[in-house]
């Protein structure tokens, strides 16, 4: 068991964070804005930047060579599908994708750019100072953009999945 505090100071208790958000133990910020038996799509729930969400798959995996072909060309066709809505909503014109092996559950971070970034360099070698930057300056308000943002990328992916 571990815990950590979500972007509204609570703390939670999780075995997987990722298990425990794909079995909706953990509700993350603004709800899900996509899932399916094999992949979710949410705000990640400790990181408070506007339009930052977390494609997830709903087993334990680390590496993505460790998927089916199929499975993998699910993943991309989420993956594009909300990148292209944070752009179309003008979130953000571009992205960070991360994805590392070292954590227990296969997941990307998609980490949209903001100018607020400058302060700190926006590249993905500062990261964790962006991070940390996003940390030490969330308010209520921010907290309220950050849901807002996260209803307008669900609103959006419904409308890109419809065509």
């Amino acid at each position: 068991m571990a815990n950590f505090k979500n972007l509204f100071g609570e703390e939670q208790e999780y075995q997987c964070l990722s298990c425990d958000i794909a079995n909706h133990k953990i509700i993350p910020p603004g709800g899900y804005i996509y899932e399916d038996d094999f992949i979710n799509v949410s705000a990640d729930p400790e990181i408070p930047i506007e339009g930052f969400v977390v494609l997830g798959v709903n087993k334990h995996v680390k590496s993505l060579c460790d998927f089916t072909d199929e499975e993998r060309n699910r993943i991309m066709e989420v993956l594009n599908k909300t990148i292209q809505v944070i752009k179309r909503e003008g979130i953000s014109k571009e992205v960070f994708l991360i994805q590392e092996e070292t954590s227990q559950h296969f997941h990307i971070w998609i980490v949209p750019t903001h100018e607020w970034m400058n302060n700190v360099g926006k590249d993905v070698r500062n990261l964790q100072k962006i991070i940390d930057y996003s940390k030490d300056r969330v308010t209520e308000k921010s907290l309220k953009e950050i849901v807002t943002t996260i209803e307008k990328i669900k609103k959006g992916f419904l409308e890109v999945q419809e065509k």
